[in-house]
């Protein structure tokens, strides 16, 4: 019989969860608690996961885990390997596409909106970030959002946050989880999450955990396990790491 480990996989999204939500990506680091509280984990004998929209590139230099699930789960790294969805080749016709359309649009050019192409390890297109937390609201998104739909990407929209995520994988942080939890065959599987994106991966999880900032009050009823400032994550991840 296949022998469960016993230890804990502990799963952390990144923006928002464990680094500022608040403050522009390129500043968004998490904490020296949240990163020293990662460390004590593992030392522990636990796994830790980052699972994010996000592209592996980023995450792999600014958090030291034992895997990585990148760009809403396109690409998934742990070690010295990389597994991919193959659906990325198939769509990048159309992801190049849609990154001409969006480079053209005028009103994307006057709102100062950003526009991340994030991709996976081996340079394929696997997602289209446009974030105006810091800049105008784009009044031609529902174009853009219509445009994505019309060549059957998935478009992730926020009710209270001011970017929205185009996925070129139809994989989602559910797949991820249940990948992660066959790689690692846990005793038990904890999901920290704050945003809508992290509802599927909560539903295949063993403990969930929501992390409030200023932007998902309405999840606050989603129905999670707990519920964390993100202040205090770094605190809620250490004790899931003793307990």
């Amino acid at each position: 019989m296949h022998s469960v480990n016993k230890m804990k996989l502990i799963l952390l999204d990144y923006d928002g969860t464990i680094s500022p939500i608040d403050v522009s990506p390129d500043n968004a680091y998490p904490s020296a608690k949240v990163l020293e509280s990662i460390d004590y984990s593992r030392k522990k004998g636990n796994k830790i996961a980052i699972v994010s929209m996000k592209s592996c590139y980023l995450l792999i230099d600014r958090v030291k885990a034992d895997a990585y699930a990148c760009i809403g789960g396109a690409e998934i790294i742990y070690g010295n390997r990389s597994c991919i969805d193959t659906e990325l080749i198939k769509y990048q016709d159309d992801a190049i596409e849609l990154i001409d359309f969006i480079k053209k649009d005028k009103n994307i050019k006057d709102s100062k909106a950003k526009i991340d192409i994030k991709k996976t390890t081996s340079n394929l297109i696997a997602g289209i970030t446009i974030d105006w937390r810091f800049s105008y609201y784009p009044k031609s998104l529902p174009l853009i959002i219509e445009q994505a739909k019309k060549l059957k990407l998935k478009v992730i929209e926020y009710e209270n946050e001011p970017f929205i995520d185009i996925l070129i994988s139809k994989a989602n942080k559910e797949d991820s989880v249940l990948f992660l939890k066959t790689l690692f065959n846990p005793e038990i599987t904890i999901y920290f999450g704050d945003s809508e994106n992290d509802l599927p991966a909560f539903k295949v999880s063993d403990i969930s955990i929501l992390v409030l900032n200023k932007y998902n009050e309405h999840l606050k009823n989603v129905g999670v396990n707990e519920i964390v400032d993100f202040d205090n994550v770094w605190e809620a991840i250490r004790r899931y790491a003793d307990n």
